[in-house]
């Protein structure tokens, strides 16, 4: 199993007393866009304006687990974090430091356990009895004047970060064209400047500033052919202007 199979299968989502049924669906689609499919929510059942706003996760509503109480579900997880908009570093405050959401995916990479996930009301989030029933604290950072985030949003930030830590996207090799093809570009580019009476002296160092352009685009084959038709056809359309030149 990879690494992001075991975090989809281990990684729970828990709101606790959500406010808002369009919060709600919001979470269960940013959930299904993160590959987690486990939702526990506590003290209130998704309703049609959940679903609605779902989309692709619905079914991650309707199998998610409703329970009474927060304090129910504490001992099946090995990692429980919650979250807050209020950080401090004073373990006094709240009994642990704040982890970024970065910080906190990166020390979970070894991590082998179930992890939960917790989210506050929307007004006032977690009560510190809920806080101090978790072993980790994640801080959203924000504009220290106004740093409370919507609810489906501090979700979709901390999922969007686990997403890539642990579902990096692909190295794209873009392969560079072949020399013979930035030859045959150059040349033409070359007899286009002669044709439109560009000065001789001029056109080494072009040709020096279009070859270091050419090589920092990383020009794939489908670019390149489509910029060759350009640059053939203004060289037809200026060839016939000089043939009619000089045929009168």
């Amino acid at each position: 199993m990879s690494r992001a199979e075991y975090i989809s299968e281990n990684v729970y989502v828990v709101l606790v007393y959500p406010k808002y049924q369009g919060n709600i669906g919001a979470v269960a689609r940013s959930m299904w866009n993160s590959g987690l499919k486990h939702l526990i929510i506590v003290g209130n059942k998704p309703e049609d304006e959940a679903f609605a706003r779902s989309m692709g996760g619905r079914f991650i509503l309707e199998n998610a687990e409703i329970v009474d109480d927060f304090s129910c579900i504490v001992s099946r997880f090995n990692i429980i974090a919650a979250t807050s908009s209020t950080a401090s570093n004073d373990e006094k405050h709240f009994r642990r430091l704040p982890l970024t959401p970065e910080k906190f995916w990166d020390e979970m990479a070894g991590e082998n356990g179930k992890i939960a996930l917790v989210f506050g009301r929307e007004d006032d989030g977690l009560r510190n009895a809920e806080i101090e029933k978790c072993n980790y604290f994640i801080n959203i950072p924000g504009n220290p004047e106004y740093p409370v985030y919507n609810l489906s949003h501090a979700v979709a930030i901390i999922l969007y970060v686990m997403f890539t830590r642990f579902n990096p996207p692909e190295n794209i090799e873009v392969a560079a064209i072949v020399p013979e093809h930035e030859d045959l570009m150059i040349r033409d580019i070359i007899q286009i400047m002669r044709m439109t009476s560009y000065p001789e002296h001029k056109i080494r160092n072009t040709e020096v500033l279009i070859r270091r352009l050419i090589a920092r685009s990383h020009m794939s084959d489908r670019e390149y052919f489509r910029m060759m038709g350009v640059i053939r056809r203004v060289k037809d359309s200026l060839s016939r202007v000089v043939k009619d030149e000089s045929d009168h």
